[in-house]
């Protein structure tokens, strides 16, 4: 088991400031002592379309050259959406991403299941079908790049960890793997223990973060009573101070002899006492999680 940095967390995405570059992403890591970092396949980080295959094994030999390994192409492919040139597009995307996981010797492309949301104009069956589909067709394009698919639960038809394994029952191929959230696992009340250790050695990337349930925003409607509606609030923290089950599923993955990374990330809107968060903020979540994960791997 080893420790990554998703690239997100430096995208500007989140904080007050712009994006780092790659190498400067790699030269945190590095500096954390992460031993990988996750490639984040989109502008402003790393889109297959700024990156040629030169400059890609550039970025390959620069990470390797502070030991740090380049093990997950975090694609942004969804297949799922209603109108067929769209998804064409998407194909198109998915092989270009890949191109560049081969280039940068990331083993593995994540491919959101079921779409990266829930789109208007066609029913969550469709959604579903098209994902599955298309998966398919892009099989025979991942193994001529050299790479295999890795389906990860969001926020699309496939959300729930039972839905994950459908799908993959229905592609029916051994070749896709799975990209498994505990942070996803703990929004939805699904146990890390127990999807970590059903779906097994399928998994070959985890995402890592911490969150706490803060107190509900309330709307407020006159019916002519008083009638509220509760709307959840979720605060990413430092690892080990929210309800994220970060233990039980390295536990989980240790029984099925998990080799795969760890990879923390900052990747949703928070504050810091109401106020935007800084790149400082960020750097120390970052400096945090890496001596966390690495003292939670060793704890056995």
């Amino acid at each position: 088991m080893k420790i990554a940095l998703h690239s997100i967390t430096y995208a500007g995405f989140f904080y007050d400031g712009g994006p780092l570059s790659i190498e400067k992403i790699i030269d945190k890591a590095a500096a954390c002592g992460y031993e990988g970092v996750e490639i984040m396949a989109k502008r402003p980080v790393a889109s297959p379309f700024d990156i040629d295959t030169g400059r890609a094994k550039r970025i390959r030999d620069y990470a390797g050259e502070r030991g740090i390994a380049l093990p997950f192409m975090a694609g942004y492919i969804d297949l799922s959406k209603p109108v067929p040139s769209d998804r064409e597009k998407e194909m198109v995307f998915a092989r270009e991403t890949m191109r560049l996981a081969r280039d940068m010797d990331s083993p593995y492309v994540r491919v959101y299941a079921g779409g990266e949301k829930i789109h208007e104009g066609a029913s969550i069956a469709d959604q579903w079908r098209w994902c599955v589909e298309h998966v398919r067709e892009l099989l025979p394009v991942a193994r001529d790049f050299g790479v295999k698919m890795a389906l990860e639960v969001h926020t699309g038809s496939a959300q729930n960890a039972d839905a994950l394994m459908d799908m993959l029952d229905q592609i029916d191929s051994e070749e896709v793997m799975v990209c498994l959230d505990p942070p996803l696992l703990a929004i939805r009340g699904e146990s890390a223990y127990e999807w970590g250790s059903k779906i097994g050695r399928r998994i070959v990337h985890a995402h890592i973060m911490d969150f706490k349930r803060a107190s509900p925003l309330v709307e407020y409607d006159s019916v002519p009573g008083l009638a509220v509606r509760k709307v959840e609030r979720l605060m990413p923290c430092l690892l080990g101070e929210g309800v994220v089950e970060i233990g039980p599923f390295m536990k989980a993955c240790r029984e099925f002899g998990y080799a795969g990374y760890f990879a923390f990330e900052v990747c949703t809107p928070f504050h810091v006492r109401h106020r935007c968060p800084t790149l400082e903020d960020v750097h120390r979540m970052v400096e945090q999680a890496a001596p966390y994960l690495k003292a939670m791997r060793e704890s056995g």
